[in-house]
């Protein structure tokens, strides 16, 4: 068996200089997505501005043996490079939705420190020797065979580059640590981006109201946001407020509640959301949480969970839980189509009703 490719790094330098002396092919009969729009070119930079790793490229190196020139034609790629190599030419600005440091920046515009960093960043590049058209798209075709399917959100990572997404992804990244702490998704979950699709729901809730935890809706909020998601800077804010009291209220015990699954994390979420802020639209009760009411705040999220728990086991038992009219309304909501609006609406409710029992 006969290796057909062997990899190496080669430096933004290196592929602006083999542009300059045109031996660099950014064959179009291999490009396979559409040309970028500007928020994707600005995404793409900053990644590199933070250091952070891309996918590899894919290049045919053929060495004319009379003139001993080599031309190196990526075959998968294109659109990046040829966004860093626009960007070196003050093709486009980096957005401030991406980086608040360098935003609104040509490359001429950046500290010098900042460019020469630029130009030492490194692609990993797969040379494929010595092969035809034809075997590059078989090349093509065995990786994708082992690329699994991707998720809604992978899909919406890879399709929006905007305000919607960058806010969404800026807070997952800040909430890791929760997140794994208190065990709200797993490991191989996150690596799915299961956590960036619960924010985006959130922070929907947030701005919005409480909407019904669906594809269609999420996949709305990141194209009707891309632009320009009114005030980011403050859901941000608030959105991390609301975390910390969440983390103030129950301390190390989270991941030990029915509170740690989504389908009553989110409730909570809004609940003392709409308890410090307001959440728009909820028709609940409110009032200020202080730090002299977390200890009680902490009783009361027991109780429930205690209540889910013994009615869960009454119908183990084929027997109906002992609930009155709105526990029961509240356990059917949570035991039911909880991504409806209507029965996360119900879940919110009660806990802005129970919370207020205690903060009066």
């Amino acid at each position: 068996m006969q290796q057909r490719f062997n990899s190496r790094n080669y430096s933004i330098r290196d592929f602006a200089e083999w542009g300059e002396r045109g031996e660099l092919v950014l064959s179009p009969k291999f490009q396979r997505r559409d040309v970028w729009n500007a928020k994707a070119r600005s995404y793409l930079m900053d990644t590199i501005i933070r250091g952070k790793p891309i996918p590899k490229v894919y290049m045919r190196v053929d060495i004319n043996s009379r003139t001993r020139r080599a031309t190196r034609e990526v075959v998968d790629g294109q659109q990046r490079l040829r966004t860093v190599l626009n960007f070196l030419k003050d093709g486009f600005k980096i957005s401030r939705a991406h980086n608040d440091d360098y935003g609104d920046s040509y490359f001429s515009g950046l500290p010098e420190d900042v460019q020469a960093d630029i130009l030492k960043y490194e692609f990993v590049v797969d040379l494929l020797q010595d092969m035809p058209d034809s075997e590059i798209y078989d090349v093509f075709a065995r990786i994708n065979t082992y690329t699994a399917t991707l998720k809604p959100q992978e899909l919406r990572n890879a399709r929006w580059f905007g305000d919607f997404k960058s806010c969404v992804y800026a807070l997952a990244n800040d909430l890791l640590s929760f997140i794994e702490k208190n065990q709200i998704f797993t490991s191989k979950q996150v690596l799915r981006m299961a956590e960036a699709e619960f924010i985006s729901d959130l922070l929907l809730a947030m701005h919005e109201g409480i909407r019904a935890g669906s594809k269609p809706v999420i996949d709305k909020a990141y194209a009707d946001y891309d632009d320009r998601f009114s005030n980011r800077k403050r859901h941000e804010k608030r959105f991390k407020e609301t975390i910390d009291l969440i983390g103030r209220i129950v301390g190390d015990d989270l991941p030990t509640m029915k509170f740690r699954a989504t389908r009553l994390f989110y409730p909570l979420f809004c609940a003392i959301y709409h308890m410090q802020f307001r959440l728009p639209k909820l028709k609940a009760p409110r009032r200020t949480i202080k730090t002299s009411n977390l200890a009680k705040l902490k009783t009361t999220l027991e109780q429930i969970d205690n209540l889910i728990n013994e009615a869960v086991d009454a119908e183990k038992r084929h027997e109906n839980p002992d609930l009155n009219a709105e526990e029961r309304k509240f356990y059917e909501a949570y035991d039911e189509h909880w991504v409806h609006a209507a029965n996360r609406t119900v879940l919110t409710q009660y806990l802005c009703k129970e919370f207020i029992k205690v903060l009066r």
